[in-house]
Formats: structure tokens, C-alpha cells, sequence
């Protein structure tokens, strides 16, 4: 699948990744600016891209407000480039480390790296964030020289351009290719990633047969293949379709009140398997969501469900009880934390009412998976209660 970047930097580093990164399948879009609080007016602007990549920390925290869910990455300065600046400095222009002033995002990089040269001179250094003042740190360099400094290394492009009109010795950061180029990978591997978990199989199954949600779906831009069933509806598409339909909220009509589980999966038909688990749980929640790690999830909330229906104990479960899969994988749990429990303290934890908690303790009791093992007197009137213990496969 075809890889679609857009590429946002200076001129000098656009055509830097331009010349440098090549691979049949991706494409670059350059944005350049003059100025890396631009980035923030170009990332309002791009349009439809698989990614966007930056020249380095600035431009990106400057563009990212505006980002919302686009994969994005930025060159880090790292210990690489600081180190490859000083050598440049020292043995290519010949000056001696106490004569530098440099600009750097991260000062702890630098210390780490003369911790290693402890009897090696140090430059002059002031820490940046993307919110100094460029005119601060063309003032920190300037104010150096001739007296007190040679040469400013600065990380920002536009003020190494100003010490240079204003006759400053300045050297820009110097960024490896190398580095620029593992960076730009870096992120080709999170689009490919993305690319691949969003054309994962996807099937939906909506409680409902409506002509109203037939009408709706086959309107949709879904590319999906919508069936129609004894008692539901089912919409085969693919994951990343089913995630955009979840954003702007178009899965279902708003005037259409059903229960909606979606399944996630490498093929069909363990994506409907999914599905079919997810819209039997039991869960108050409207849309459940059943991925391919088996885990439940519902859109909206950080609430999850983790469970694999390919345990043995909870497929058995699931298969000879007839108990949805959100109470089998809460049971389980239970059991581990306790072998002892009364009606009230499975209640308690599977929040549930009472009366479904013993509809689920006979379903056991009948398959012998518990059993009774005594009796816990009340503090009111009234009989006994049960004292149950599991015996659940293993």
C-alpha cells in the first residue's frame, strides 16, 4: 500500500530527505517554512496525508495542537548529532570547545557526553524550548563575541541566518543524514503498522433488521457489504473504516436505538466470531467492541474486558452454560481471587443483580462447577446462606 508524507521543514532539509530517503512505495510532500512557528499555519492547512514528518522539535510542538490523530515524527538531537557538531567545530574549523556558544534542547545530552571527556573544554551553552524568544538567543550568541567566543552553534536555523547577516560567526546543528534518515524510517514503520491493523477484516452486527438501518447503511460510504439476517444486520468492512465511522459517529442513524458489536479480526470469519461475542454482552453499553487480541472494549470509555474465548475454561463455559462472554471472563476472575463466596459476594462482584447471580450459580451448580459446602448465618432474620466453592476445570 502506497505511502503518502508530508514533509515539513526548512528548504536546506527538505531537500536534504528529499535526496536522501527513496522507497517505491512512499512519496514526500514538502512544506517549507521560513520561520518553524509556520508549522502551526501548515498543519492547519495540509490536507489528507498517511503521515507528516519535521525537521525537529520546534516546528512539531508548534504544529501539533493542530495535528488531532495524524501520525507524526520529528528529528530528535539527540547525544548523534551533538556530538557530530562538536567534532565539526573542533577538527574541521579548529575551535576550541571553550570558545563555542551553543543552543540545545536537551543540556543533560550534552553533560552526558562530556561526563565521558572529563578533561575536555566546554562550551558556553544555553538551554531552548519552543517557547524562548528567537531574539534571547540570538542576543546569548552575539553578546559571546569576538571576546568571549568564536563561533555560535545554534539548533535554530532562522537565527544562525540572522548571526550570519548581522557578521557572527555561526554553524548551524549539524544532523547526521544517517540520523535524518532512521528518523524518516522510524516513522514509515508506524504508518505501515497503522496501515496494516486498519485493513484488519471487520464485521458489525447490529441488533436490528429495520428497512430504516438497511436504507442508512447501504447509503453509507462504508465499501462494506451489508446482510441482512433472522434478528440482525451485519456490515463487512475493515477496521479502519469502522474507526473513522466511530469518530464522526455515522455507524448507525441516531434515531435507530440498537445494541452494535463490532469484531476485529484476521479474516471474516473470526471477525464475525468477534462480533457475535461482543453484541451478547453483558454490559449497558450500546456499541461493544471485541479487537483480534480478544480483548472488549467500548468506544467512549477507557473501560476494557481482557479475556481470550480460546481458554479452554471459558470456552466451555461459554459453550455448555450459555453465559455471555463479559460474565464468563468477570466468573473467572472471581474465582481466581476467592474459592469460597456466598450469592451476595458474587453479586457484589460482578455487579449484577441478585436474581442473575443465581441464574448464573445454578448454571454452575448444574454443570458442577460449584458446589455447596456449608452455610453462613445472617446478622438479620431469614435462612442461611450458602457458602458455594468452585470447581472449575483447570
Amino acid at each position: 500500500m502506497a505511502i503518502h508524507l508530508a514533509l515539513v521543514g526548512s528548504d536546506t532539509f527538505v531537500s536534504t530527505v528529499m535526496r536522501a530517503v527513496s522507497f517505491d512505495d512512499v512519496r514526500f510532500s514538502p512544506f517549507i517554512y521560513h520561520h518553524p512557528k509556520e508549522a502551526a499555519t501548515i498543519a492547519q492547512q495540509l490536507g489528507s496525508f498517511d503521515a507528516v514528518f519535521f525537521s525537529g522539535s520546534f516546528p512539531y510542538a508548534y504544529a501539533l495542537p493542530y495535528l488531532k490523530e495524524t501520525l507524526a515524527h520529528h528529528v530528535v538531537q539527540d547525544e548523534t548529532v551533538l556530538l557530530t557538531t562538536l567534532l565539526h567545530a573542533s577538527v574541521t574549523q579548529h575551535v576550541p570547545l571553550d570558545r563555542l556558544t551553543m543552543d540545545v534542547n536537551d543540556p543533560e545530552r550534552l553533560a552526558s557526553i562530556f561526563a565521558s571527556l572529563p578533561d575536555m573544554a566546554r562550551p558556553n551553552v544555553m538551554k531552548i524550548d519552543p517557547d524562548v524568544s528567537f531574539t534571547d538567543v540570538f542576543t546569548f550568541h552575539a553578546s559571546k563575541q569576538p571576546h568571549d567566543a568564536s563561533l555560535a552553534v545554534t539548533s535554530i536555523e532562522r537565527v544562525h541566518h540572522e548571526l550570519l547577516d548581522a557578521g557572527y560567526n555561526s554553524q548551524l546543528m549539524i544532523e547526521p543524514t544517517r540520523t535524518i534518515v532512521v528518523h524518516v524510517e522510524k516513522l514509515i514503520e508506524r504508518v505501515r503498522h497503522a496501515q496494516a491493523d486498519a485493513a484488519q477484516f471487520a464485521v458489525v452486527l447490529y441488533a436490528s433488521t429495520t428497512p430504516g438501518l438497511q436504507t442508512y447503511l447501504a447509503a453509507l460510504p462504508h465499501h462494506g457489504h451489508v446482510e441482512v439476517h433472522s434478528d440482525t444486520t451485519s456490515l463487512l468492512t475493515t477496521k479502519g473504516v469502522i474507526e473513522r465511522a466511530l469518530q464522526i459517529e455515522t455507524l448507525a442513524p441516531s434515531d435507530e436505538e440498537t445494541k452494535i458489536g463490532i469484531g476485529y479480526g484476521p479474516d471474516y470469519q473470526t471477525a464475525h466470531d468477534h462480533a457475535t461475542i461482543a453484541i451478547s454482552a453483558s454490559t449497558h453499553h450500546p456499541i461493544r467492541i471485541i479487537d483480534a487480541s480478544k480483548k472488549l472494549s467500548f468506544p467512549g470509555t477507557d473501560e476494557t474486558i481482557a479475556y481470550r474465548v480460546t481458554e479452554d475454561r471459558a470456552f466451555d463455559l461459554m459453550k455448555r452454560l450459555g453465559i455471555s462472554p463479559a460474565n464468563v471472563s468477570k466468573i473467572i476472575g472471581f474465582a481466581k481471587q476467592t474459592h469460597e463466596f456466598t450469592a451476595k459476594e458474587m453479586t457484589a462482584y460482578l455487579h449484577v443483580s441478585r436474581r442473575t447471580t443465581e441464574r448464573l450459580i445454578k448454571k454452575l451448580f448444574d454443570a458442577g462447577y460449584v458446589e455447596v459446602i456449608g452455610e453462613e448465618m445472617s446478622y438479620a432474620q431469614g435462612r442461611p446462606r450458602s457458602v458455594y466453592k468452585f470447581k472449575l476445570p483447570t
